[in-house]
């Protein structure tokens, strides 16, 4: 596990302590410059130079972080646009609070003030959201002021009880609502969920950053900010009465907001959906929420066991890719279309692809030095493991025609309570809304090309050093292959248990989405994927031609794609981007991404788990690395794999229906 949030409050101690931040950090690493993080980002490894670099634009010097009483006094009203939480709800004597405040209102830095309690350490991020994280220790009870804000200007205030004894309480006992809906969503408090997000999924550039499950995750203090918020043990192992959490892809989004929403008493609520058709989006019918679903426990006492019930039965059971992919214009829906700007693509946006995968937004990199920024979002997988990736188009995959349903960015839609039950809100209510006004169907007009240009201009705003760009999509390709080794490995795990199994292979398009041994084992759509990195990776130099100017290229762009194309061949060819794989006789085998690339056309038939790990691979027949080999899928399911190639080979997953 990356021990990155510990450094991010030793940091924020040290400048907490001294009235100015120091220039740098003990281990030589900038002050802060990313809009997601503090001063500890660091750089991904380069190669050697390469001849004739572009000049990159200078990092500007970042700006100093804030004071205490930069937080100014509490205001008259609270700003809206602001959002305070604690965590535990009922802090104690000699007990650590966790105190985050943020806002969507602007990307520098927020000051916070405890007043009443020294704070332990500070952390701040700017970006969006703007957020700041103390931890404190009450050693007296009694009440506590919180403020928030800017340039001694204060936006919100919060007052919290301090009791004498920490003690560990019962979860009250089930009610008609699953939890109740005390709070209100607004712009804040949709800053707060943002926040939270991001702090439990950082990790630094270009770490590996995965778990087994989301429990896994909420169960970590360090990560999770509401961790036993309500004193429950509700974050515990499952084993020991926490709550089990294995959300897949569709479901991982819901998890994370319903999660949230428990955890601040806000109101949720999810539609049952359709997953469309050949030619037709998914359509949904009516809500189920918090304050209206169905009564059921899990082993876990009163609201926590209703609580477990509602994730695993009611949620995990009641939404599917389909709900990501409702038309742009259908407001029926859960989640709404956004602008593409970076207010609205923040921790916690959703991402629908038009063939059925679902990511969730966690964090954002600036660049620095010619290099590009770096988006980064999770998924779960259908074991209920839980992935960082970074976005590109290998990861995100586009394609905006409405026959496959509305994809793209989406948020979701605000929840109120309205004669007591819980609403979601429609377009022109968001539209209009004070706190959000984020509605946007312009992503439905864009072709690929422009899409991704667009994202990389918000990911990267600026000129960029195109040898520095190409390294990252290698850098991306490199990801991608070492994900798929544990995909692969899983289903050699399974056939190391069941020597004499054969998985059945589904017809047609069923191979992308169909449930059971196939959907664990197999790997049609991270092949598809990784087919589409590869031609990223080939084809930079293209990116580059369509856009000379942000590579700032015009003045020798021939040149300049000449030299790409050299770099990129070295890079493949570099023994850092090499990662190996496990053989039928359990040996590993080194593989470099040179190699994976010339084997793009093997890998449009690798995807079945009935095959070995050889064949998996690419690896060429009659080789030593394909000796080893036991194991092939049967001549039928070979022939269809055949038959489904021009779907692989032309990198277009079919439609429904096919």
């Amino acid at each position: 596990m990356s021990r990155a949030p510990v450094e991010w409050i030793v940091i924020a101690l040290v400048a907490a302590c001294g009235s100015t931040p120091p220039a740098s950090t003990a281990a030589g690493r900038p002050a802060p410059a990313s809009p997601a993080t503090p001063a500890t980002a660091s750089e991904p490894a380069t190669v050697e130079a390469q001849p004739q670099p572009v000049a990159a634009a200078p990092t500007p010097t970042p700006a100093p972080l804030p004071t205490p009483a930069d937080a100014g006094s509490c205001p008259a009203a609270d700003d809206r646009a602001y959002g305070i939480l604690v965590s535990p709800q009922r802090p104690a004597v000699g007990q650590p609070m966790r105190v985050l405040a943020a806002t969507l209102a602007g990307e520098e830095a927020l000051a916070l003030r405890v007043e009443g309690a020294v704070a332990s350490d500070m952390s701040y991020w700017t970006g969006v959201p703007a957020a700041a994280l103390a931890t404190v220790t009450p050693d007296k009870a009694g009440e506590l002021t919180i403020v928030a804000g800017r340039g001694g200007v204060g936006k919100a205030c919060l007052k919290v009880k301090v009791r004498e004894k920490a003690e560990r309480d019962a979860p009250p006992p089930a009610s008609t609502a699953v939890w109740p809906g005390q709070r209100t969503w607004d712009s804040g408090e949709e800053a707060l969920y943002s926040a939270w997000v991001r702090a439990l999924f950082h990790a630094e550039p270009g770490a590996d950053l995965a778990y087994t499950a989301l429990d896994q995750v909420t169960r970590d203090p360090a990560r999770n900010i509401l961790h036993d918020a309500y004193a429950w043990g509700e974050d515990a192992a499952p084993q020991q009465g926490g709550l089990h959490m294995r959300p897949d892809c569709a479901d991982t989004p819901y998890f994370l907001r319903a999660y949230y929403s428990w955890k601040r008493s806000l109101p949720f609520a999810f539609r049952g959906c359709s997953r469309g058709g050949p030619g037709k989006p998914p359509r949904c019918g009516e809500s189920t929420s918090n304050l209206s679903a169905a009564g059921g426990s899990g082993p876990q006492p009163g609201q926590l066991g209703a609580v477990q019930h509602f994730m695993r039965r009611t949620l995990a059971w009641g939404v599917h890719t389909g709900n990501g992919r409702v038309a742009l214009g259908d407001e029926r829906s859960d989640l709404y279309p956004v602008r593409l700007d970076r207010r609205s693509l923040r921790p916690g946006t959703v991402y629908a692809d038009p063939y059925g995968h679902i990511l969730v937004l966690v964090e954002l990199f600036a660049g620095e030095g010619g290099r590009p920024g770096v988006l980064y979002a999770v998924d779960g997988q259908p074991d209920g493991s839980i992935t960082r990736k970074r976005f590109w188009e290998g990861n995100f995959l586009w394609n905006p025609d409405p026959g496959l349903g509305g994809s793209g960015f989406k948020n979701f839609r605000p929840v109120v309570v309205r004669e007591g039950a819980a609403v979601q809100l429609g377009d022109a209510e968001i539209a209009a809304h004070a706190d959000y006004g984020d509605l946007s169907q312009e992503q439905g007009t864009l072709a690929a090309a422009a899409f991704y240009d667009r994202m990389e201009a918000i990911v990267s705003p600026g000129t960029r050093d195109p040898f520095l760009a190409q390294e990252e999509a290698v850098a991306a390709l490199f990801e991608q292959a070492r994900v798929r080794v544990t995909s692969v490995g899983n289903g050699e795990a399974f056939f190391k248990q069941s020597p004499s199994a054969t998985i059945t292979m589904p017809e047609g398009f069923a191979v992308f989405e169909t449930t059971g041994s196939w959907e664990s084992y197999s790997t049609p759509a991270r092949d598809l994927r990784l087919l589409i990195a590869i031609d990223v990776v080939r084809g930079f130099s293209d990116k580059v031609r369509r856009q000379p100017a942000v590579f700032a290229a015009e003045k020798d762009l021939e040149g300049i794609v000449r030299r790409l194309e050299e770099a990129r061949d070295k890079l493949l060819a570099d023994p850092k981007f090499r990662f190996d794989y496990v053989r039928s006789d359990g040996s590993k085998w080194s593989l470099g991404l040179g190699e994976l690339v010339a084997r793009a056309r093997a890998l449009e038939v690798a995807y079945n788990p009935n095959d070995c790990a050889e064949h998996r691979w690419g690896a060429p027949a009659g080789t030593d690395e394909a000796k080893t080999c036991t194991r092939r899928a049967p001549s039928e399911q070979q022939t269809k794999m055949e038959r489904y190639r021009e779907w692989f080979a032309a990198r277009k997953r079919p439609a429904r229906g096919t």
